[in-house]
């Protein structure tokens, strides 16, 4: 798989919920944080901190590649959908 932009490191270290991962709720918030430069994908489902995990970019894609398109988004913009990912 061919990661580009911001997306160029397959190992760096993303946020992303229990809920998420378990494939429980599907990805309709992406942030890419300005103070650090952390990747965030949330669901709908309202988490708690003791929700959120920390994985790799790579896992990210690897659960949902329309997320590439989403790879030059600047620090401090985030991105919402209202609809499901295929």
């Amino acid at each position: 798989m061919k990661l580009y932009n911001y997306f160029s490191d397959p190992n760096e270290a993303v946020l992303t919920t229990s809920f998420v991962l378990d494939k429980d709720d599907q990805i309709t918030r992406v942030y890419h944080h300005l103070d650090d430069g952390m990747w965030e994908f949330s669901g709908a489902t309202e988490a708690a901190e003791s929700d959120y995990r920390v994985v790799s970019m790579e896992e990210m894609i690897n659960l949902d590649n329309t997320l590439l398109s989403l790879s030059d988004m600047d620090p401090g913009y985030f991105a919402y959908s209202t609809t499901e990912s295929p």
